[in-house]
């Protein structure tokens, strides 16, 4: 038993602890805001100007009534999946075609053509804000869900360039030239044989993109001004912005059934994105 334990220790060290500790604490401040609102949602509001921090005397689910119809939480749910769907519509086709044409042609045109794709993925959004803004009023697409789909999905693609490219290295080369041999052309090898074995890196893809949309606030802010097209998040910022702590039940509903969904998604997905990542997803 003492040599079992000894073996243990050497194995996880001091380095080790302290690399766990701070993985615990990043972890926590991810998870404790998004379990904050439980702590609210089902308090009367008396009950939390009371005492904020205690637990509710009885649950109620009124909070959740009041906030669907204070927001209109049916019509953000609606405008966000909307460009969520349109987001991951765009990106994922484009990014899985950019992405093997780098991986399976090699030359120096496609060489500086990924560079150049690359390089826009370490452009902040607030480098470009101005510029884009200005662009989506000549074209006509100012405050439309269209004109927050399309830079949003620009935005992703770059990464998922990457991500294909590395992806699409992993597979053998034979498979493509023995689908030429046969007679395939190029369209028909890349999405009857070559896509289909991406499948870990397109569930990544949908799952990751479409929970990032979903959670977009910074752009929606920007390019949205008509309340109608507001997304879920900013129909609950403002809320906030609207009463403040005041109504903290309330907003505390709205913003749990605002993250919901993604959570919900990735409790159901994160088995395709742990497969994804250990297929070679997230490799180069």
């Amino acid at each position: 038993m003492r040599t079992g334990f000894k073996l243990h220790r050497a194995h996880y060290g001091w380095i080790e602890v302290f690399i766990t500790i701070i993985l615990v604490l990043f972890a926590l401040t991810v998870i404790v805001p998004m379990c904050l609102p439980l702590l609210f949602v089902f308090k009367t509001q008396l009950e939390y100007s009371y005492d904020p921090w205690s637990l509710p005397k009885h649950i109620t689910v009124k909070n959740f009534l009041e906030a669907w119809d204070a927001i209109k939480i049916g019509e953000g749910l609606a405008n966000t999946l909307l460009v969520s769907l349109g987001v991951v519509v765009l990106a994922v086709p484009c990014a899985a075609l950019a992405g093997y044409v780098f991986a399976r042609y090699h030359s120096k045109v496609t060489e500086v053509l990924f560079y150049a794709i690359l390089v826009c993925y370490f452009i902040p959004i607030q480098m470009v804000l101005i510029p884009l803004y200005k662009f989506n009023i000549k074209l006509g697409l100012s405050n439309t869900l269209l004109g927050l789909i399309l830079p949003m999905a620009a935005f992703n693609i770059p990464f998922w360039v990457l991500i294909y490219r590395s992806f699409f290295h992993t597979l053998p080369k034979d498979l493509g030239d023995a689908a030429c041999i046969d007679g395939a052309g190029h369209a028909t090898t890349f999405f009857k044989i070559m896509l289909p074995l991406a499948s870990p890196a397109t569930t990544l893809a949908l799952l990751l993109i479409f929970i990032a949309a979903w959670s977009d606030y910074f752009l929606s802010l920007i390019m949205l001004n008509d309340q109608k097209l507001f997304t879920m998040q900013l129909r609950v910022s403002q809320f906030l912005n609207a009463y403040g702590v005041d109504r903290m039940p309330r907003y505390a509903a709205a913003a749990i059934i605002s993250m919901s969904p993604t959570v919900i998604l990735y409790i159901i997905g994160h088995k395709w994105v742990i497969k994804g990542t250990l297929a070679g997803a997230l490799k180069e």
